[in-house]
C-alpha cells in the first residue's frame, strides 16, 4: 500500500509517544552460529493490517524462505493497523532475542528510537521503508522509481475520456502508498487531459465505508469516467460499488494491489486494471537479506544505519495476464498454502 508525500500530525503524535514509551527497553539476542551456516538463526518479523492479504503473503514468503534456508520465523503480526497494535507486537518480538527482526509498520518512523537501540547491540534491522533519520541495516521494498508499466496503465483508459477522475485511499499522509499512487494518477490525467480530479477520500481501509463512498460519488457525479483505488480493500469495495451500481466497463477501475477480491474483478471485467507489488517476494528477501548478514557476523557488534535499498518491481496485472504462471508472486493470498 503506498500514500501521499505529507504525514498527518495524528500518526506522527502516536508514532512519537509510542517511541517514547518503549525506547527504554533493550534486548541482547543469543548470538547465532557464524561459520557460514545458518544454526541457530532466528529472525522475526513485525507486521500488522492482516486483514489486507499483502501483509499476509508477505508472511506466506518469509515463512517459505526460512524453511528453504533453514531457519526459524516467528512472526508477531495483527488484523490492526493501528500504532498501538504495532507497539505491541514489536515489542512481543523483542522479547524473544532474535537474531534479526523485519519490521514494517505502517508510520516507517514509528520504531526509530527501538531501530538505533538494537541494531546498537548487533541486531540487524530490515524495513519496508526509509526511516528519517536511517535506523535500519536496509531497506527492502516495492520499487517505486523504475515505472515502466505506468504508460500500459494510461492505455487502459480510453482516450476520449472526459469527466471526473475519483481517488479512493485509505489514509492521507501514508507515504509508501502515495509514492505509488501519485505516479499513476498524474500519469492517467497527463494522458487523458479531459479528465479532472476530485478531492480523494478516505476509508480508513473500512470496506463498508469504502463501498458507501463510492455508490454516493456515482450518484454525485454522472460523469464519473475513472476510479483509482490506492490498495486492496479499497480496490475491492469500489469494484463492489461499481458493479451494483451497474457500471462496470462503463467506469475504469485501476486499483493498486492484486488481492483475491480485486483479481475476482479483474477477470469478471470490473477492475481493468491492477497495479501490484510483489509481498511474496519482498517478505522471502527481506528475510534472507538478515540471513545473509547474520553468516558472516562473527560476533554481534554495532551495526552502522544505512539506506540501500533492494527494490522489488510491480507489475501491471490485466484479464489478460493475471493467471501467467511468471506473474504469480504478483497475485496475493489470503493465507499460507
Amino acid at each position: 500500500m503506498h500514500r501521499y508525500a505529507r504525514r498527518t500530525a495524528g500518526v506522527l503524535a502516536a508514532a512519537s509517544l509510542t517511541v517514547g514509551l518503549a525506547a527504554c527497553s533493550s534486548v541482547a539476542s543469543v548470538p547465532a552460529d557464524t561459520s557460514g551456516s545458518t544454526k541457530g538463526i532466528t529472525i522475526a518479523g513485525v507486521f500488522g493490517n492482516t486483514f489486507d492479504p499483502f501483509w499476509t503473503s508477505i508472511g506466506c514468503g518469509a515463512s517459505q524462505e526460512a524453511k528453504k534456508l533453514g531457519v526459524t520465523y516467528k512472526e508477531f503480526s495483527s488484523t490492526s493497523a493501528d500504532t498501538a497494535a504495532f507497539d505491541q507486537s514489536f515489542n512481543s518480538a523483542k522479547l524473544t532475542n532474535p537474531n534479526g527482526m523485519f519490521v514494517n509498520p505502517l508510520n516507517p518512523d514509528q520504531f526509530v528510537s527501538q531501530y538505533q537501540t538494537l541494531m546498537s547491540q548487533g541486531v540487524p534491522i530490515v524495513t519496508l521503508n526509509a526511516t528519517t533519520p536511517p535506523s535500519q541495516y536496509k531497506i527492502v521494498g516495492t520499487d517505486v522509481t523504475h515505472l515502466d508499466f505506468v504508460d500500459d496503465t494510461v492505455a487502459l483508459v480510453p482516450k476520449d475520456a472526459s469527466g471526473k477522475l475519483a481517488i479512493i485511499n485509505g489514509v492521507p499522509g501514508l507515504v509508501p502508498v502515495e509514492n505509488r499512487l501519485n505516479p499513476v494518477v498524474q500519469a492517467i490525467l497527463k494522458g487523458r487531459s479531459g479528465l479532472t480530479a476530485l478531492d480523494p477520500v478516505y476509508t480508513q481501509f473500512d470496506s463498508s465505508k469504502a463501498t458507501q463512498a463510492v455508490s454516493s460519488l456515482i450518484v454525485a457525479n454522472p460523469d464519473l469516467q475513472v476510479i483509482v483505488a490506492a490498495d486492496g480493500p479499497d480496490g475491492a469495495a469500489t469494484a463492489a460499488a461499481v458493479k451494483a451500481a451497474g457500471k462496470a466497463g462503463k467506469i475504469t477501475v485501476i486499483a493498486l494491489d492484486a488481492t483475491p477480491p480485486e483479481v475476482a474483478a479483474l477477470k469478471d471485467g470490473t477492475i481493468t486494471g491492477l497495479v501490484a507489488q510483489a509481498p511474496k517476494k519482498i517478505g522471502a528477501e527481506q528475510l534472507s537479506t538478515l540471513v545473509d548478514f547474520l553468516k558472516t557476523q562473527k560476533t554481534p557488534s554495532a551495526i552502522k544505519p544505512t539506506s540501500d535499498t533492494t527494490g522489488i518491481p510491480q507489475k501491471l496485472l490485466t484479464s489478460k495476464n493475471v493467471d501467467d504462471s511468471a506473474n504469480s508472486d504478483w497475485v496475493y493470498t489470503a493465507s499460507c498454502k
